[in-house]
């Protein structure tokens, strides 16, 4: 039985089977990043028309920022009443508020911040594709084509980054909104538990001097007790506002496990544009493309001329140690905090 004589492939063959292997990567993370941008300028809309709240609240009157740092007390109307001695007996009623408050500040700061960097990632990448445009016009070809095809991929990739720190901040501003939303709906509820005990004990009161203050001692049991119902009305809204948090925080895990899929896209896309691609084609003697007047043409190089002109494409380069170029910083990471302030 004969044996099949094997022979080793040429370096033209090698060279074949890696480009072969490269095209399918690129096509493949043109792809990946072009459905990530899709899929997040659909969760920015999503969290931004606040679908992500419960039926319950979606029906309430929305709230604003400023309604954070309110510091109304519903309960003084008893003290205006004559029955602040009923405070510290439904007091219960306003620790919900004291958790839910804060400063508007803390939830505008951040997301400004976070909607500066969408705008400068998204200046970056029209310039970029600006430039691209204007140095490929007199160019024509498959080089042309490869070099448009893989800087559209990197604009797209930039345009990624961009809409996920709009989301962030899209986010950060929706659930402070939300959370305001809740503050009012509580104080609204306060006020109409007061609203309802003031006229008893007001009675209770007047009726004392006859009664040797009998009246007041059982008026007071049937004003606790309005008083714990409207806490449990108040407890049913608190549960919306985690539920929706809850809502809230899948739709930014959502977000960032995209970014993932369009970083490792451009990591992919930077390794054939300017180093594994090159290498090969160094290897086997000939340029990464060959146009008239523009040998060895680097994809990468408008978008590193872009990032030099100016100060916002500095936040897409990192001088920590173990991440290279190229790779982008996550707008989301360690920054978003879900709606706090309230135990599950």
């Amino acid at each position: 039985m004969n044996t099949p004589t094997t022979h080793p492939r040429t370096a033209e063959e090698l060279d074949g089977s890696r480009e072969a292997q490269a095209i399918g990567e690129v096509e493949q993370t043109v792809l990946e990043i072009s459905a990530a941008l899709a899929e997040l300028r659909l969760t920015r809309d999503a969290i931004g028309n606040k679908e992500w709240l419960s039926a319950d609240l979606a029906g309430e009157p929305s709230g604003s920022l400023d309604q954070l740092g309110s510091i109304t007390s519903p309960l003084s109307t008893l003290s205006s009443a004559g029955c602040d001695f009923l405070t510290p007996m439904i007091s219960f009623l306003e620790e919900p508020l004291g958790r839910l408050r804060g400063e508007p500040e803390g939830v505008s700061g951040p997301a400004g911040q976070h909607d500066a960097a969408a705008r400068d990632a998204g200046a970056v990448a029209e310039d970029f594709g600006s430039s691209v445009e204007s140095e490929t016009s007199e160019w024509a070809g498959a080089a042309k084509d490869d070099y448009l095809g893989t800087a559209t991929q990197l604009v797209d990739g930039v345009l990624s980054i961009a809409e996920t720190a709009g989301t962030n901040a899209k986010a950060m501003i929706a659930a402070g909104e939300v959370v305001a939303q809740v503050v009012g709906i509580v104080t609204q509820l306060i006020t109409e538990a007061v609203a309802t005990i003031v006229p008893i004990m007001t009675r209770a009161i007047a009726a004392a001097p006859a009664t040797f203050g009998a009246s007041i001692a059982q008026a007071i049991p049937d004003c606790v007790a309005i008083a714990v119902d409207y806490a449990g009305r108040i407890a049913g809204k608190l549960g919306e506002l985690i539920a929706s948090g809850e809502n809230l925080v899948t739709l930014i895990e959502g977000a960032v496990g995209v970014l993932k899929v369009v970083r490792e896209g451009l990591t992919v896309i930077g390794d054939l544009a300017g180093g594994d691609s090159a290498s090969s084609a160094s290897a086997a003697g000939t340029p990464v493309s060959t146009v008239s007047g523009q040998d060895g043409v680097d994809p990468l190089r408008p978008l590193e001329r872009e990032a030099s002109r100016g100060e916002p494409a500095k936040s897409l380069e990192t001088d920590e140690p173990g991440r290279g170029p190229g790779e982008f910083d996550d707008p989301l990471e360690g920054e978003w905090k879900p709606v706090g302030g309230v135990d599950s």
